[in-house]
């Protein structure tokens, strides 16, 4: 729910802070951990929206679980957090919502938040989706494609380590200096003549089991290539021998653009990933993300009940919530000294003092030393 972004209990939602643009003020935001932030270089934003992860000191928070548009998403500057919440390390905090006090400036060229000030991390215990994502194809080992013939657009199979066969059809390692890709290599997908002849695809010439959840994966057109191109994503559950269509005629951008397709089918299955125009331009596809077959949660809690633990230490309140709970902060003669929204393991800084702390459950007497 949109708030002014006064406090933890009224955050602005990222795309109210978009709007604000980098007005140099600080707000409470709220949005779920999208990914992480790599770099910018020669104009270009590197960033990772699916694991692995490196491990970076800044997050990407989006108001969907799901956003791929980078533009509906702001860079966040973990650094004061980063040992004990990147995501290589702690990738359970990925699609989790995080709420952050900071400033609104730009970061990365982007409308960002920095100089955090608070931090309430996702509610514990959390349910690690990295581990459906073991599926990861770069492309990168040019010793694993093996071409079927002398012409470029004869097709060849490209044997991976990391994931499966593949088929090229009308299709070339794609390694030049014209080929768009994340790093040295990629499938390019033209025609089997090059110039005439059927759409270029790349299909699985294995099977995936455990389902398939997600489907993400990078694509741009040829950059010699000036005309539109499109692509479709399809699927097999009898080994290639049939295919069903999940979605095509996918116009594909000048520059490198991730795509993503729900699919949440059980089973085992193939994909193929095919040009779907009848013209010569060649499209470049690039880091393959396939996900099992899931059910996606925000937090998954092992008791249907909340329970929040609070105790005084020296100048703080301590506190340990399974579950984001607001608390209200009263002196014992009933002055309102904090309201606070927390979720997880923290702290609160108090003065010394006998206090009244109520959740929405309960009241506890703390004496903080």
């Amino acid at each position: 729910m949109a708030g002014d972004g006064s406090s933890a209990q009224s955050p602005l939602t990222v795309s109210q802070a978009l709007v604000k643009k980098n007005n140099q003020k600080s707000y409470y935001v709220s949005g779920y951990i999208v990914g992480e932030y790599r770099d910018y270089s020669n104009n270009k934003h590197f960033y990772y929206l699916a694991p692995p992860f490196d491990g970076t000191s800044a997050y990407l928070i989006a108001d969907d679980v799901d956003e791929m548009d980078l533009s509906r998403m702001m860079p966040v500057q973990i650094k004061d957090y980063v040992d004990n919440y990147n995501l290589d390390e702690n990738p359970q905090y990925w699609r989790k919502q995080l709420t952050v006090k900071g400033t609104l400036t730009d970061y990365f060229t982007l409308p960002g938040i920095k100089n955090l000030t608070d931090w309430i991390a996702p509610a514990e215990p959390l349910d690690d989706e990295s581990h459906y994502w073991n599926f990861y194809e770069t492309f990168e080992t040019k010793k694993a494609y093996i071409s079927a013939g002398e012409q470029m657009y004869n097709g060849g199979t490209y044997t991976s380590s990391e994931t499966c066969r593949w088929e090229f059809a009308g299709a070339t390692y794609g390694d030049s200096s014209n080929d768009m890709k994340w790093d040295n290599a990629a499938a390019h997908l033209r025609l089997t003549q090059s110039t005439s002849g059927s759409p270029g695809y790349i299909c699985m010439l294995d099977d995936k089991p455990d389902g398939i959840g997600y489907i993400r994966l990078w694509a741009a057109r040829y950059k010699e290539d000036k005309g539109a191109a499109s692509f479709g994503i399809f699927l097999s559950n009898d080994q290639g021998e049939s295919w069903e269509t999940v979605q095509t005629g996918i116009a594909i951008e000048k520059e490198l653009t991730e795509y993503q397709f729900k699919i949440m089918r059980p089973g085992t299955w193939r994909i193929k990933i095919a040009k779907t125009d009848p013209s010569a331009n060649g499209i470049d596809i690039d880091n393959i993300h396939i996900s099992d077959y899931y059910t996606p949660s925000a937090v998954t809690a092992t008791s249907t009940e909340a329970t929040t633990r609070l105790w005084g230490t020296q100048g703080t309140l301590c506190f340990e919530a399974s579950q984001p709970v607001n608390l209200r902060i009263h002196t014992l003669d009933g002055t309102l000294v904090s309201e606070q929204h927390i979720a997880g393991h923290g702290s609160l800084p108090l003065p010394a003092g006998f206090y009244l702390v109520s959740t929405p459950t309960s009241t506890v007497k703390v004496v903080v030393r």
